[in-house]
C-alpha cells in the first residue's frame, strides 16, 4: 500500500514538473529541467522567487560578458601569425 502511494506520488511530481517546464518553455525561460528543478526546489524553501528571478538574469548578464567576441583588432597583424582567415571571421583565437 505505501509503495502504490510512493509511486502516485512520484507520478504527480513528474507531471507538475513536466507542466512547469512547458510553461518554462513557452515564456521562454532557458531554463532546463535540472534548473527549473533547482528553482522549485528554492522556492518551496522560502527563497523569493521574484529575487532568484533577479539572481538569475544577472548571472546571465556576467556569463554573456565573459563569452569570447570577435576580434575588432587588425586583421592583417592576425595574417601575418599565421591565423586563418576563416578564423578571423568565426571569432577571435587565444593566443
Amino acid at each position: 500500500m505505501a509503495s502504490s502511494a510512493n509511486a502516485n506520488n512520484m507520478n504527480a511530481v513528474r507531471e507538475t514538473m513536466d507542466v512547469l517546464l512547458e510553461i518554462s518553455r513557452l515564456l521562454n525561460t532557458g531554463l532546463d529541467m535540472e534548473s527549473l528543478s533547482i528553482c522549485v526546489r528554492l522556492c518551496e524553501q522560502g527563497i523569493n522567487p521574484e529575487a532568484l528571478s533577479s539572481v538569475i538574469k544577472e548571472l546571465r548578464k556576467a556569463s554573456d560578458s565573459l563569452k569570447v567576441r570577435p576580434c575588432s583588432g587588425d586583421r592583417d597583424r592576425y595574417l601575418q601569425n599565421g591565423v586563418n582567415r576563416d578564423t578571423i571571421e568565426q571569432g577571435c583565437p587565444h593566443f
